[in-house]
């Protein structure tokens, strides 16, 4: 059994923001790959997503030259949406046409922009508990204006995004940024996300407790030594829940 989460200590929730704030859209990358003349179901792209994130942790994802692979966050981008698509099937020779496509599209609205609707009065009532809400993610630099166009941008206390900040996950750093904007120990902080590659061994590395979001089963049966919640709004409602009692 995963340990459990003291959550009566937090004082600051940091979130990952792909499949933890923003989820990724399948069915439209499932699009790109059919204009591609490539068809692959949105299932079978979860999939291949948890293929991908086991990946991760054995630098196994497969890193190609593309156009814009230059701009902020995108070698980590384009390893992450390379791979899904080259395990679903895809010709792995073609992997780069399909990142140049995908990346114009991406910039006109992330990939990664599905919200759950519970999440953001979680976090309205979390931080009207006194609790402060960052997000701590590895992106392309574009996530404080997603946030204003999905209309969640005021949810959070601070946006910590590795295209802009230059330090990405599992750089322990990117995590101090957060600690020391709110003047809290890391004992008093919890992160969640779904990669274990660069959430969990992140804040692992900044001595934050840190919880695993797994919502397609991608670990199922593996990292058991990691706590798993259901979702951010869970945990969100929690936290609440505790200091409100």
């Amino acid at each position: 059994m995963p340990p459990s989460l003291d959550l009566s200590l937090v004082r600051l929730l940091c979130l990952d923001a792909g499949n933890t704030v923003i989820f990724l859209d399948h069915g439209r990358l499932s699009g790109l790959l059919a204009a591609l003349g490539f068809t692959s179901s949105a299932e079978a792209l979860v999939v291949a997503e948890g293929e991908a994130k086991r990946l991760a942790e054995t630098d196994g994802m497969l890193d190609v030259a593309w156009a814009y692979r230059d701009r902020p966050g995108a070698p980590a981008w384009g390893r992450m949406v390379g791979t899904i698509a080259q395990r679903a099937g895809f010709d792995e020779a073609r992997v780069p046409e399909l990142l140049e496509a995908a990346w114009r599209d991406h910039e006109r609205l992330n990939l990664w922009s599905r919200v759950p609707e519970d999440l953001p009065p979680a976090l309205d009532d979390l931080r009207e508990a006194g609790v402060k809400v960052a997000l701590v993610s590895n992106s392309e630099g574009m996530l404080d204006r997603l946030f204003v166009e999905l209309g969640i941008r005021e949810r959070f206390d601070l946006l910590l995004d590795s295209g802009i900040v230059g330090v990405e996950k599992p750089d322990p750093r990117i995590f101090r940024l957060a600690l020391d904007r709110f003047d809290v120990t890391p004992s008093a902080a919890l992160h969640l996300g779904d990669v274990y590659a660069t959430d969990i061994l992140g804040a692992r590395a900044a001595g934050i407790p840190h919880a695993l979001l797994d919502p397609f089963g991608h670990y199922a049966g593996a990292h058991e030594d990691v706590p798993r919640v259901p979702s951010a709004a869970h945990v969100a409602r929690e936290i609440t829940r505790l200091r409100s009692g």
